[in-house]
C-alpha cells in the first residue's frame, strides 16, 4: 500500500466520522497515521517505521427498549509498515473483528460521566505456521469521568490465545495482559488530551505493555482530527512480536495525525 492509498483511506474514515450522525458507521477506536522511531535504538532506515490503524463500527441496534444499550458489529486493523526498505514491506497486521454492547450509564453537562463496553473480540495477524498469532477473549470495559476532565478506564480481558498455532494462555498472561488500566486527563472542549494505558504481564522481560499520547486539536471546527505524539513500550503494538524473545524493538515515539472517535471511552480502549 503506497503512501496515497493511506492519505485515501484516512480521508475516508474522515467522511465517515462527518457524516455520523446520519449514518450507522461510525468510528469505532483511534484512527491514526503515524511516524515512527526507536529510543533504544539508532534510528535509522531499518529502525524507523509507519503504523496506521483504521477502526469502524456499524450500529445493528441502537437504544434497545428504550434502555440505552447500543449493539454493534466493529472491525479494526493495526498495521506496522516498513516504508523505507526496498519495496517497502509491511511488517505485521493485526485485524481484530468484534461484537459489543454500550451502555452509557450516566449523562452530565459535560456529556457521558461513566458507561460499560461489553462483548467478543478477535485478534490475528492473519498468518500460518510458525509467524501465526491469535487472541479470541470476553471483554468488559468499566470508564468514568471526573468533572469533565478526568477519565477513568478499566478493561478486564479472558479468552485463550495461539502461538505456531499452539492454544493456550500465554497469549494474555505474557504478551497482552488480562487486565488494562487507562487514564485521561484532557480540557472541557476535548481540545486536548493526555492519556495513558497499561496492562500488566507475567513476563520477565517485559513485566508490562504501556501506550501513551498526547493530542491536540489544531481546528475547531473539524472536532475528530488531532495532531498526536505517540510512545510505546511492549508487545502488544505489534502482535508478531508475541513469542519472539529477540524483540528488538521495545520503545517507540512517533508522530502524526489522527481521527478520534466521539465516544471517549472508546479511544482508551486498546
Amino acid at each position: 500500500m503506497r503512501p496515497r492509498k493511506i492519505i485515501l483511506a484516512f480521508l475516508l474514515v474522515a467522511t465517515v466520522q462527518t457524516a455520523a450522525a446520519q449514518s450507522p458507521v461510525s468510528i469505532f477506536k483511534e484512527n491514526y497515521v503515524t511516524f515512527g522511531m526507536p529510543l533504544n535504538a539508532r534510528p535509522d532506515w531499518d529502525t524507523n517505521d509507519i503504523t496506521f490503524q483504521i477502526s469502524l463500527r456499524y450500529n445493528f441496534f441502537q437504544n434497545i427498549a428504550d434502555k440505552d444499550w447500543d449493539v454493534f458489529l466493529a472491525y479494526t486493523q493495526m498495521t506496522s509498515w516498513n516504508m523505507f526498505w526496498p519495496s517497502n514491506p509491511f511488517k505485521a497486521n493485526t485485524y481484530m473483528p468484534s461484537l459489543f454492547a454500550y451502555h452509557p450509564i450516566k449523562r452530565g453537562p459535560n456529556g457521558i460521566e461513566s458507561d460499560i463496553l461489553l462483548g467478543y473480540e478477535h485478534r490475528s495477524n492473519g498468518l500460518d505456521g510458525a509467524e501465526s498469532r491469535t487472541l479470541d477473549c470476553l471483554v468488559a470495559t468499566y470508564t468514568h469521568t471526573f468533572s469533565g476532565r478526568f477519565t477513568t478506564q478499566v478493561t478486564g480481558r479472558f479468552g485463550i490465545g495461539s502461538i505456531y498455532n499452539d492454544f493456550g494462555f500465554e497469549m494474555l498472561t505474557r504478551y497482552q495482559g488480562f487486565l488494562n488500566l487507562a487514564l485521561c486527563y484532557h480540557s472541557l472542549d476535548r481540545r486536548w488530551m493526555v492519556s495513558v494505558s497499561a496492562s500488566p504481564l507475567i513476563n520477565r522481560d517485559v513485566p508490562v505493555n504501556v501506550s501513551a499520547e498526547l493530542a491536540f486539536r489544531p481546528f475547531q471546527y473539524w472536532d475528530w482530527l488531532y495532531i498526536v505524539a505517540r510512545y510505546h513500550y511492549g508487545y502488544d503494538e505489534d502482535q508478531l512480536d508475541c513469542g519472539n524473545p529477540d524483540v528488538f524493538l521495545k520503545h517507540m515515539i512517533r508522530f502524526g495525525i489522527a481521527a478520534q472517535p466521539a465516544i471517549l471511552s472508546h479511544k482508551l480502549y486498546f
